[in-house]
């Protein structure tokens, strides 16, 4: 008889206001549009962000609601979801500390394009429009950081339209799962284990494929020692094997 895989799943528990003021200076100082600034526009930056503490399974924002402002998570993990057309909410990216979301909210954008929601106990860092564009006109090297940030978005962004596009569904799921055990990930005896309520069906939505195809190739990566997966958790094995899969088939694209 098949023996049934236990999860480590531990999401641990955060403290309410855990957002010290040393910890707001060091997320704002590494963040993408904010990283290099001198004391004193960091200064200016931190005095227009609150913190904001949220329970798991709390809503930050929601898919089409009028973008006001823009967040960096500080604690905890915070998941992105996009409605389907099947009337499930899909996730497309999982971010842990200091990583930003809501950003073009205060460039341009209206609405929010995706739903966050706290995956695990969190507090975040939030500025709204009119205090980042403020921000902009009194302070140019935060626009100057903003627009080498909002390059590099862009870069990355086109960087995943070429790999749904032009690579094989086995490369981009290894690439998903490299980059997650990269931002995630936390390194034990067996390997880099990834925490996480995160389907096939999300992880196929991540790579541009069907649930039964990232099913398959999840399968096929067991099989051959890459990974091993339980209910909420997935622990990459042997991870030059994962970017060798990734690097062969860009090199042949």
């Amino acid at each position: 008889m098949k023996r049934k895989r236990t999860t480590p799943l531990d999401q641990g528990q955060l403290n309410p206001g855990s957002c010290s003021p040393e910890l707001r200076v060091q997320i704002l100082g590494n963040a993408p549009y904010f990283r290099g600034l001198p004391a004193d526009a960091l200064d200016a930056v931190n005095r227009h962000f609150r913190s904001i503490d949220y329970p798991v399974g709390a809503m930050i924002h929601h898919e089409g609601e009028a973008a006001t402002s823009f967040f960096l998570v500080a604690h905890g993990k915070v998941k992105l979801l996009q409605h389907s057309v099947s009337g499930e909410d899909v996730v497309l990216d999982l971010l842990s500390q200091g990583d930003l979301f809501g950003g073009l909210a205060v460039l341009g954008r209206r609405k929010y394009p995706l739903t966050a929601v706290a995956q695990t106990d969190c507090c975040v860092l939030a500025i709204t429009t009119a205090d980042f564009r403020h921000l902009l006109r009194t302070h140019p090297e935060v626009a100057l950081a903003t627009l080498d940030g909002v390059a590099h978005d862009l870069e990355a962004a086109y960087d995943t339209i070429h790999a749904i596009s032009t690579l094989p569904v086995e490369a981009r799921i290894a690439s998903a799962l490299l980059r997650l055990a990269e931002r995630l990930g936390e390194t034990d005896n067996k390997g880099v284990l990834i925490q996480s309520p995160l389907s096939q069906q999300d992880l196929a939505a991540m790579v541009g494929t069907t649930a039964e195809t990232a099913s398959r190739v999840i399968s096929s990566l067991r099989r051959s020692h890459l990974v091993e997966t339980g209910r909420q958790w997935i622990r990459i094995l042997d991870r030059s094997g994962l970017e060798r899969i990734a690097a062969e088939a860009s090199a042949a694209g």
